[in-house]
């Protein structure tokens, strides 16, 4: 998830904190991509995360054994 967050504060310096202005290559729209990029690397981190945990559980009667689930 790291990567995502480093690419989206990139991303957000070339959008508000930069002043350079070039013919040829939009700064604006550069860090607009780079900051969409980093959402979207934080967002299928998390899904990834959250498909990674698995709950198990056992089911056992009043016994104490063991019931299939």
């Amino acid at each position: 998830m790291a990567p995502g967050i480093i690419l989206f504060i990139v991303g957000a310096i070339f959008t508000f904190a930069l002043k350079a202005d070039s013919s040829w290559l939009n700064m604006r729209v550069v860090g607009l991509i780079l900051m969409l990029g980093g959402a979207a690397f934080i967002a299928r981190a998390r899904l990834k995360r959250r498909d990674a945990v698995a709950e198990e559980s056992e089911l056992h009667d009043s016994q104490g054994s063991r019931t299939p689930s």
